[in-house]
């Protein structure tokens, strides 16, 4: 049985990157897929981050969530713990995604109920250059 549509958490975790983390909120902004709730957990910024997230209340259904134990892993566990979507999104802090990648991802959980993982091309805030790229040419020459 397959569903219309699903729910879709996005979390973001992030240190001392306000300005980075603004411009992934305007990009998950200009999704044609709005996402139901933005996670930032936030691995303990020293900067501006918690004002950069709360600007955006109103345009995202957006929490905050400051997770002391330091690293990647217990950042992302922080935001799974706080996620109440049926799929939960993934997107760094220095990542930009394109106008459809939410709507992308949703699909192929819609069509079958037994995919478990989907990936999706983002492009690095520093470069413009997609992580499918930047991986063609470093393993792929």
């Amino acid at each position: 049985m397959t569903k219309d549509s699903l729910s879709i958490s996005v979390v973001i975790v992030t240190l001392d990157r306000a300005e980075s983390v603004r411009d992934v909120l305007d990009c998950l902004v200009r999704q044609t897929r709005q996402p139901d709730e933005v996670i930032v957990v936030d691995n303990g910024s020293k900067d501006n981050t918690k004002e950069v997230v709360s600007s955006f209340d109103g345009r995202l259904n957006i929490k905050y969530v400051y997770e002391e134990a330091r690293g990647i892993p217990f950042a992302r566990n922080a935001g799974v713990r706080n996620a109440t979507g049926d799929i939960i999104a993934f997107i760094d802090d220095d990542c930009i995604a394109d106008e459809n990648w939410l709507k992308y991802i949703e699909i192929p959980f819609i069509r079958d109920p037994n995919v478990g993982v989907v990936g999706g091309d983002l492009s690095y805030l520093e470069k413009g250059e997609s992580i499918l790229e930047k991986f063609h040419k470093r393993y792929m020459r």
